[in-house]
């Protein structure tokens, strides 16, 4: 597929498989692997949950949408996002104008089973994590549609299929 293909992006909610997906496409494709999230927190030099306790989701935002813009700059990458990068329209014009937009879907009830023993999720720091999880998903899931140019079910699946299946759908949209 190396034919000039700029980038592929990887949307979807926290546990949907961004990053396992990520890494495996980009070995299919011998695209560079990007992990958004990774980005930012090197940047930072400080975790997630950190960056949302000191300075907030909104300076979070920020830093994410400029770690974008300078990765979406490069070519042949496969970059796994971070579940909220949807929430700004100008990420989703930056992502859809360099490269291919995948979401990775995947029911509330897998992303709990992925997600619920870990500790960094600070959007799901409360009283009752698996309903914010389904709160979450409900109000990101139209964003997801709007921003994607097309989407991957990743329920019951191993990584290595669902960067199969991205890869056959990526050769018969090129």
């Amino acid at each position: 597929m190396k034919n000039g293909t700029r980038n592929i992006y990887l949307i979807g909610m926290m546990g949907s498989g961004k990053t396992v997906t990520g890494k495996a496409l980009a070995a299919l494709l011998d695209y560079t692997f990007v992990d958004l999230d990774a980005g930012i927190q090197f940047q930072e030099g400080r975790t997630i949950p950190e960056i949302f306790a000191g300075s907030g989701e909104p300076y979070f935002r920020d830093v994410e949408a400029s770690i974008l813009e300078r990765f979406s700059k490069q070519h042949e990458q496969v970059i796994a996002t971070g579940g909220g990068i949807v929430l700004r329209e100008e990420n989703i014009r930056r992502m859809k104008r360099t490269g291919k937009v995948v979401l990775l879907k995947a029911s509330a009830e897998s992303l709990w089973q992925r997600i619920r023993y870990s500790k960094d999720r600070p959007l799901l720091n409360k009283p009752d994590p698996f309903g914010a999880l389904r709160q979450i998903l409900n109000d990101r899931e139209s964003f997801y549609e709007k921003a994607c140019h097309f989407s991957v079910a990743t329920d019951g699946k191993i990584a290595e299929d669902v960067a199969n299946e991205i890869r056959e759908m990526l050769r018969g949209r090129a």
